[in-house]
């Protein structure tokens, strides 16, 4: 592990400020073209202005912006500042430390730390400590990836959209479609320990201490095309549940 100053100096050099008239966050230089990506509730309009490390300031126009995936991405200045290295966050595990690093109430390139609380749903749950102007800034882990985008704090918590997330949004591939669980590693695996309510999952017939038989990711895949497929395993049997925009069928196997 890299000593934590010259690691926070590293992210903090990829971490840029967005300014807008609706307010502002933080932002994350993503990729060579020094595109921007930050939360599309940073972004509500359609130009920003971005403030990069060095304290230059240059216009920006909005590419893309999700308010249901809360996601946007900006462009940038190729060459003005890093570009981020970007972490698989399918690969976050209950008590692995993290550092979020953002722009909190006018303290450019704050950084805080903690631990992941839980992972595999929507969100990336981290007891690091979130404020007002975090939002948009990056979680990273101890190897200076980032693994998720800093979006809010719910229940003490911060929550994180994953980097796997965020990475399809900028390749323009479309993950909107939820199944609406969160999951937690269980040998290997991952178990639902919690539904949303009304969500697909539940209307699918998902219940709490089913284990998915497939990773987070490929299950992000199936969704992209519904209906889908989902095996589980449910009291030692394997089940087959189907998922559907309007509709439950399932199958047990």
């Amino acid at each position: 592990m890299a000593g934590l100053e010259e690691l926070a100096n590293r992210l903090r050099a990829s971490t840029v400020q967005i300014i807008s008239q609706h307010g502002g966050g933080s932002g994350i230089v993503w990729g060579a073209k020094g595109t921007i990506v930050s939360n599309a509730h940073v972004v509500r309009g359609k130009e920003a202005t971005i403030l990069f490390p060095n304290g230059e300031k240059r216009p920006s126009k909005v590419i893309r912006r999700d308010g249901q995936s809360d996601l946007a991405v900006l462009t940038g200045v190729p060459g003005l500042a890093p570009a981020a290295t970007i972490g698989d966050s399918s690969r976050l595990r209950p008590g692995q430390m993290v550092i979020a690093v953002g722009n909190p109430l006018g303290f450019t390139g704050a950084v805080s730390s903690g631990v992941i609380h839980a992972t595999g749903g929507r969100w990336v749950q981290a007891d690091v400590r979130l404020a007002p102007g975090n939002s948009g800034g990056m979680l990273a882990n101890t190897e200076g990836e980032v693994v998720g985008i800093n979006t809010m704090v719910y229940r003490g918590l911060g929550l994180a959209i994953p980097s796997n997330e965020a990475a399809a949004f900028v390749r323009n591939e479309s993950f909107r479609v939820r199944l609406g669980i969160e999951m937690m590693p269980v040998s290997g695996k991952w178990m639902v320990v919690g539904i949303e309510r009304d969500s697909l999952a539940q209307r699918a017939g998902v219940q709490l201490g089913d284990v998915l038989l497939v990773t987070p990711d490929r299950l992000r895949s199936l969704l992209a095309d519904l209906p889908a497929d989902i095996p589980v395993q449910r009291a030692g049997v394997t089940r087959i549940l189907r998922v559907h925009r309007s509709a439950v069928e399932r199958q047990a196997a």
